[in-house]
């Protein structure tokens, strides 16, 4: 395998964010490598099945918006690669017009090509505003 598309790897990264904010928890968890880990809210999801049944007990009230920005390849080689982005999370719920800001993530994704497809091995990220 040639050095991968900087294309290809965003997209891995922005297709999750959509898939999370329609609400498409099978397509979220199918971006997951087979042995991906998710640092979420403080708790290591592995696998795509916990992913999946994390997904799946989110608020169905709740309608989010994740923005993906400053995106960067960090590391690019064969069959591996690290992406790093800023991630800006709102949410709503029924009654309410204005989105709430729930915070700016310093996100890194570590990739890997998994059956012919880029694959999420390892979701991290931190908040930076507000500070944690």
């Amino acid at each position: 395998m040639d050095t991968p598309d900087t294309n290809a790897l965003a997209s891995v990264v922005c297709e999750f964010f959509s898939a999370l904010d329609t609400r498409n928890h099978e397509q979220a968890a199918a971006l997951m490598a087979r042995d991906g880990a998710w640092v979420r809210q403080g708790v290591e999801l592995k696998g795509r099945d916990a992913v999946l049944k994390a997904l799946e007990q989110r608020d169905p009230q709740r309608a989010t918006a994740h923005v993906v920005s400053n995106l960067r390849v960090e590391r690019a080689e064969p069959g591996r690669a690290r992406v790093r982005f800023y991630m800006t999370a709102y949410e709503t719920r029924p009654g309410v017009s204005v989105p709430q800001l729930l915070g700016i993530r310093d996100s890194t994704d570590d990739l890997v090509y998994e059956d012919g497809a880029w694959r999420i091995w390892r979701k991290d990220s931190r908040r930076v505003m507000p500070p944690e």
